[in-house]
This record gives structure tokens, C-alpha cells and sequence, in this order.
């Protein structure tokens, strides 16, 4: 056997965690998806039998369908349980694939989005910080702007105060 050894960074993320009842958009490509299946792991862990549901709406954004649909079924076990409501996927390289980006999937999807957040529910993005982590706060502003007739300058505020009050958090990386 040989072994390797590789040097470990662990790094805290206190905001970057499901709130018990409140409804989720959560966004995340590649392995940015991992942290999403412990959020509804904790969703069917912690609701009672007979209590509603919050609203969970998983974004994946991956290359190819078949290669790389990371914990399908897992996901797909959720689904079935009602811990999930949706799962909307992007494939970058699948020429049939409707939305390359999970950011064409928020701006597809806009009127949902933005109706979520008016309910209070919280984003949460996770993936890395240059592509996805500003394309989608960049997508969410302006969706926000075009959804409520606002300017950019405001619909970003908007996120500001979203992250400031954790319903808008990240765990983003470069």
C-alpha cells in the first residue's frame, strides 16, 4: 500500500446552516452540492411526524448528466420523503441540458425565486467564490430588481441586508 498525505484546512462557517422550519433555496455546483444533503438530512431528522414541511428548492449545476450528478440519489430519496419540494439541475457541457448555469436556472425561474424570499426563505450558496459566488448574487440582484421594479443599486441592497440577517449566506471558496 502506499500512502499519501495531505495537509487539511478546516475553517469554521457558523452562518452556513439550515434554520429549523424556514424555507431554503439552496444553490451549489460540483461538490458545493455536499453540504445541501446534511441540510436535509437535518430537515428529516428534526420534523415531526404530522408537522408541515418547509419549502427546499435545490439548484445543482454540474457538467454532464450521467458523469456527474453527485448524490442523485440521495437526493432523490429526499424527494420522495417530501424534505426536498425541488430539485433543478444545470449540466455546463449536455447540449440538451435547458440551463447550462444554475444562474440561468434563478433567472428561468425568477418569479419563484423571489416569491420564496418574500416568505422568508433563506439562500444559501455554496461553491467556489469567482464563478458561481458572484454570478449568483449578481443573478439574484438582478432578479430582484426586475421582479419588484427596483434598481440594481436597491436589489442589492436588499441581499446586503439578507446576508446580514442570514437569509442570504455563503460557503464560498477560491
Amino acid at each position: 500500500k502506499q500512502w499519501y498525505q495531505r495537509r487539511v484546512r478546516g475553517r469554521k462557517n457558523e452562518a452556513f446552516k439550515p434554520v429549523q422550519g424556514r424555507s431554503m433555496v439552496m444553490v451549489g455546483a460540483g461538490t458545493g452540492v455536499a453540504p445541501f444533503l446534511g441540510f436535509l438530512d437535518h430537515v428529516a431528522e428534526n420534523t415531526a411526524p404530522g408537522d408541515s414541511l418547509p419549502h427546499t428548492c435545490l439548484i445543482t449545476g454540474n457538467r454532464y448528466k450521467l458523469r456527474d450528478s453527485l448524490y442523485s440519489r440521495e437526493f432523490a430519496a429526499h424527494k420522495a420523503m417530501g424534505t426536498l419540494s425541488s430539485h433543478k439541475c444545470a449540466y455546463s457541457r449536455d447540449t440538451t441540458s435547458d440551463c447550462r448555469y444554475v444562474q440561468d436556472i434563478l433567472k428561468r425561474d425568477a418569479h419563484d425565486m423571489v416569491a420564496l424570499l418574500d416568505t422568508g426563505a433563506a439562500v444559501y450558496v455554496c461553491g467556489d467564490a469567482k464563478g458561481l459566488g458572484v454570478g449568483v448574487f449578481q443573478t439574484f440582484t438582478a432578479i430582484l430588481a426586475e421582479q419588484k421594479g427596483i434598481s440594481l443599486e436597491e436589489a442589492e441592497k436588499l441581499l446586503v441586508d439578507m446576508k446580514k440577517s442570514r437569509h442570504y449566506c455563503e460557503d464560498i471558496w477560491t
